[in-house]
């Protein structure tokens, strides 16, 4: 018996696979469970219909994540946090903050991404991050991490009140 399967059935076939069954399975287990139905000449049909619908809705989800890509590729995400002296972070750069900068700049919207990063960026410099959009498409984003600047006169006023406290509990 000529059955369409409704989902991936170990053993069998994946969704929408057109398979010959024995009829007992297809009867006692497929079709009661809706793991499955008949195969008839008018579920083809609307089976062909629905690939071809998938195909084309493919081709434009496609061509909009080779759009995204070209937009990654062009832009710079730059973060600005507190860092130590020898350029370390008191935070990191996480694949969490570099999607939700990139949603927040509107160059991703409810696309299923995912950010190559197999740590979180805890020095100060420039990255390469590898982005995949799904359906083999990847681009590369320009990540730039800098030190945050302080006014020169509160470092200098926070310094003296330093030295003004530990004067002041040293007599």
């Amino acid at each position: 018996m000529k059955v369409i399967l409704l989902g991936d059935i170990r053993g069998v076939g994946r969704r929408f696979g057109i398979k010959e069954v024995s009829e007992g399975y297809a009867r006692n287990f497929l079709l009661p469970r809706g793991l499955a139905k008949i195969g008839d000449k008018e579920s083809l049909r609307k089976l062909q219909i629905a690939h071809a619908i998938k195909e084309k809705e493919d081709e434009t989800r496609k061509k909009r994540l080779q759009e995204i890509a070209r937009t990654i590729s062009d832009i710079t995400l730059e973060f600005v946090l507190a860092s130590g002296e020898r350029g370390l972070l008191f935070g990191s750069v996480t694949k969490e903050a570099i999607l939700k900068t990139l949603r927040d700049k509107k160059v991703i919207g409810a696309e299923r991404v995912d950010v190559l990063l197999s740590h979180p960026l805890k020095e100060v410099g420039s990255y390469k991050i590898t982005i995949d959009l799904k359906m083999g498409i990847v681009a590369t984003l320009a990540v730039m991490i800098r030190p945050q600047s302080y006014p020169v006169a509160d470092i200098r006023r926070s310094a003296i009140l330093f030295f003004l406290l530990i004067f002041l509990f040293s007599v």
